[in-house]
């Protein structure tokens, strides 16, 4: 039975008054489902309350906890993980219960293990990736002496295929029927895989892609479309002649694999991914500090490499590094923001099994393990300079709880669930935190015991209120459950607050916001007479890409150029040692004369770190850059000018240009775990 009744929701708007265009748009872009029975998009309400009732029906949960977590998410004060927002409650967040996850973790060590990165990228979870040189030697050693056949039968009209993949041999041929569906893919791959790794006297493979069905398809489940049987086809030639000859490196000796054929292995199947129709690819490579060939994998990338770029890099640092090393270290990150450095001590202080993390670093993970993250939205619990505390406590353990709750899934792949219900971890985040210092007095701070106080406070009250829940439903209690994670869509939709911990950019700017120009949603803000712009280097007639003003105000009277690289540093071992369990995920801005200062303080601060990423404060102006400051009168005029979004105007056009749900890529890679890149990054 709904907890969420037709006649309690019917007291809700589609959306809140003070929900603004920003967040709208952005709302749409990310997590609106298409009801194809009502012919349009969901609203806000609708997706809450999707989502909430899906979540509270993993675990016995009052009425009145769903009404009181469907309200503060309806009023954006604080929101389960943007995943659950986007597939729960859905028929595929039922029958793939993965997608319902931010993040996972596997040690690149088996056949299995490619497989399974597979799968968790196209049910769109974020997949870290660890391929340390004792990882890597664990798998076979596979042939380098098969003949690599492929034949796709033309068709024109197929919508669907056989969903599953069989394979054949005959005489000197094995061949691998392609199923069209993402458990058909993976087997296929891991059919691929382990004929490559056994002895046969079967010189040749062809791979069939005749069942795929054609590209623009719809896909029921997931929504989007069809890639083809290109994205895939392309996958598998570059697979095999990495396994053969190496292709992007030197050959692999007796058929063994190094780190960096496992890098371009793992690449290469995001970058298919990518193509395909799910909404994104994240991925994080954890590295050997000694391994050269992966420490330098994205120097001087020639064309044809691009796909390396689909994962961050991350050296897996089990010893504090000399004061040399770090400034080495220190070198390549300021060229390119890599490779990132993972305090292997200090992660294991906090879990004893830590193996590594997930693609932003937040999470701190054992082999085949996920987690979910909440978020509360801090600037939502401030009035009139003063903390609506009890609020803020209210929604901290509706939050635990929420996470909790998602642990109680039964995950698909083998062996998954071990360490889930094990662990039962529940990442609770926050968003709006320097937004929400600057609009708290001083005396109103120091009532709640300064930044320090507050912290504790709040961490304790989730570890009360994960033990609660856990006691209630007799299963473990959770092992850590606080997180920081970079909040970049739900920092937007939350009206744009200051995303996770970090600094905003002015007291007033433009957020500029990229989509696709044959997206309904940049038709609608077209009609509605936004300021938009065509990508730079294209014009408004032919441009592919389309960018949209929004104006943002904020209660900053810091910001991020104004805060020196150390400061930020020690606000991140603030968190670290008063709120997260985990680790708080951070980009550090660096002003080109800090560099010094930033890597003596990370040598005297070692301890006190788990992993960081830093990147060279810009201050070079380039044309539409993602934020640009602007003047308060900026500001009133481009918000004063701006026509309210309407939803009836973009159903419009979704069936107008018979797009009907249709997912365009997220092109705004600031904003999202997109393209293996860390939002804030």
């Amino acid at each position: 039975m709904a907890l969420l009744t037709k006649e309690y929701l019917s007291k809700f708007p589609d959306f809140p008054n003070h929900m603004e265009n920003l967040a709208k748009l952005v709302y749409y872009r990310t997590y609106s489902r298409w009801l194809p029975n009502e012919g349009r998009r969901e609203t806000w309400k609708e997706t809450c309350a999707r989502a909430v009732e899906y979540n509270c029906s993993l675990a016995h949960t009052s009425t009145y906890e769903a009404h009181r977590l469907f309200e503060n998410m309806f009023e954006l004060r604080q929101f389960i993980s943007g995943r659950s927002l986007w597939i729960g409650g859905s028929k595929a967040s039922k029958k793939t219960k993965l997608a319902n996850f931010n993040c996972s973790f596997v040690v690149i060590d088996s056949i299995n293990a490619l497989c399974d990165l597979f799968y968790l990228l196209m049910v769109g979870t974020g997949v870290g990736v660890r391929i340390l040189p004792s990882d890597v030697e664990k798998l076979p050693p596979f042939r380098d002496d098969v003949i690599l056949h492929s034949q796709y039968n033309s068709h024109s009209t197929k919508q669907r295929g056989r969903e599953y993949t069989i394979t054949e041999q005959h005489d000197d041929m094995f061949i691998i029927k392609v199923g069209d569906s993402k458990e058909g893919w993976v087997d296929a791959l891991r059919a691929y895989l382990n004929f490559m790794a056994t002895n046969s006297e079967c010189q040749h493979i062809m791979i069939d892609y005749t069942e795929i069905r054609v590209k623009g398809a719809i896909l029921s489940s997931f929504g989007g479309t069809a890639s083809g049987y290109e994205s895939i086809m392309d996958m598998f030639k570059k697979i095999h002649r990495v396994i053969q000859d190496g292709l992007f490196s030197s050959k692999p000796v007796n058929g063994k694999l190094r780190p960096i054929h496992c890098l371009d292995l793992c690449n290469l199947i995001g970058q298919n991914v990518v193509v395909g129709g799910v909404r994104r690819t994240a991925e994080i490579a954890i590295i050997d500090p000694k391994d050269e060939e992966c420490v330098h994998a994205k120097d001087n990338l020639p064309k044809g490499m691009e796909h390396r770029y689909m994962s961050n890099n991350s050296i897996f640092q089990e010893e504090k590094p000399s004061r040399e090393k770090i400034h080495e270290l220190f070198n390549s990150i300021r060229k390119s923001g890599e490779p990132g450095i993972i305090n292997v001590a200090e992660a294991r202080r906090r879990r004893a099994d830590f193996a590594g993390v997930n693609p932003c670093g937040e999470v701190l993970l054992p082999p085949n393990a996920v987690c979910n993250l909440t978020t509360v939205n801090m600037m939502a619990f401030v009035e009139n300079g003063k903390i609506l505390l009890d609020g803020l406590e209210e929604a901290f353990i509706l939050s635990a709880r929420a996470g909790y709750r998602m642990t109680c899934v039964d995950l698909e792949l083998d062996g998954w669930n071990t360490a889930h219900h094990r662990d039962r971890l529940t990442g609770c985040s926050m968003t709006g935190w320097q937004d929400f210092i600057a609009s708290v007095s001083k005396e109103e701070l120091k009532r709640v015991g300064g930044k320090k106080g507050l912290l504790q406070r709040l961490r304790n009250i989730v570890h009360t209120a994960g033990e609660d829940i856990a006691m209630e439903l007799k299963t473990p209690v959770p092992l850590l459950m606080t997180s920081l994670k970079p909040e970049g869509s739900l920092s937007l939709v939350a009206n744009g607050v200051s995303p996770g911990v970090h600094w905003q950019h002015s007291p007033y700017f433009i957020r500029r916001i990229r989509v696709n120009a044959s997206d309904p949603l940049a038709l609608t803000a077209k009609k509605l007479g936004w300021q938009i712009h065509p990508e730079a280097g294209q014009d408004m007639e032919t441009a592919t890409t389309l960018v949209i003003d929004f104006p943002v105000k904020s209660p900053a009277t810091v910001t991020k150029s104004d805060v020196p690289a150390v400061e930020q540093l020690k606000e991140y071992i603030l968190f670290q040692k008063n709120y997260t369990d985990m680790n708080t995920s951070n980009t550090i801005t660096v002003k080109p004369d800090e560099w010094e200062q930033v890597e003596d303080f990370v040598y005297k601060h070692w301890d006190d770190m788990l992993g960081v990423t830093f990147l060279e404060l810009n201050s070079t102006y380039y044309p539409l850059m993602p934020y640009e400051a602007c003047t308060e009168e900026e500001y009133n005029e481009l918000k004063d000018s701006m026509k309210e979004f309407d939803p009836n105007l973009l159903n419009e056009f979704e069936l107008s240009s018979r797009n009907m749900g249709k997912e365009f890529e997220i092109l705004d890679d600031r904003a999202e775990c997109s393209q293996g890149v860390c939002p804030i990054r």
